[in-house]
């Protein structure tokens, strides 16, 4: 789908009613700006993303693809590739993570959730489902290539310090496998 017809077809999900005053806040985010330049370089690497944008044509909603929307407007990108439902993206692998997070608190657990919940992992992108806390851990949901079940444990670990939270790892299971 054209980009100009994306941003005139669909509301922004966060940041404000129109892309125009979206993307700045958007932007405006460290998190969020470190996502997107990630995604202007997949964007520029591989020439398009490896995934469609996900919308509620109906409701005129994106459920997921800000970011990718945000990056490929920096970027002047012209299309996107748009899927009307989660059943048309690529089934995806999902694993279990228990993490155990001291002192922790629910402006902890929402630094967890920005800081967690999509990132580069091998070549691919990893993304975070559910995060739920409990009594001194957080459990998530976070779509993971085979094989690679310990990196990603190890790489929640180090984006965690990296944004000044410190959590171990507790037990890391794959969901589909039971």
């Amino acid at each position: 789908m054209p980009l100009p017809e994306i941003l005139a077809t669909y509301r922004p999900p966060a940041g404000g009613d129109t892309w125009e005053r979206a993307i700045p806040d958007l932007l405006a985010d460290p998190d969020d700006a470190r996502v997107v330049e990630l995604l202007r370089a997949e964007l520029a690497a591989y020439g398009d993303f490896r995934e469609p944008i996900v919308v509620e044509p109906a409701e005129r909603d994106i459920l997921d693809g800000l970011h990718r929307i945000v990056a490929a407007v920096l970027t002047e990108h012209a299309a996107l590739d748009v899927a009307d439902t989660y059943e048309d993206l690529p089934e995806r692998r999902r694993i279990r993570v228990v993490l155990a997070v001291p002192g922790l608190t629910s402006a902890a657990v929402d630094r967890l959730a920005t800081v967690l919940r999509s990132f580069p992992l091998a070549g691919d992108w990893t993304t975070c489902d559910l995060l739920l806390p409990g009594d001194g851990q957080v459990t998530g949901w976070w779509t993971c290539p085979a094989g690679l079940d310990e990196r990603l444990g190890a790489e929640l670990a180090s984006r965690a310090t990296e944004a000044g939270l410190r959590l171990s790892l507790l037990a890391i299971s794959d969901v589909d496998a039971g």
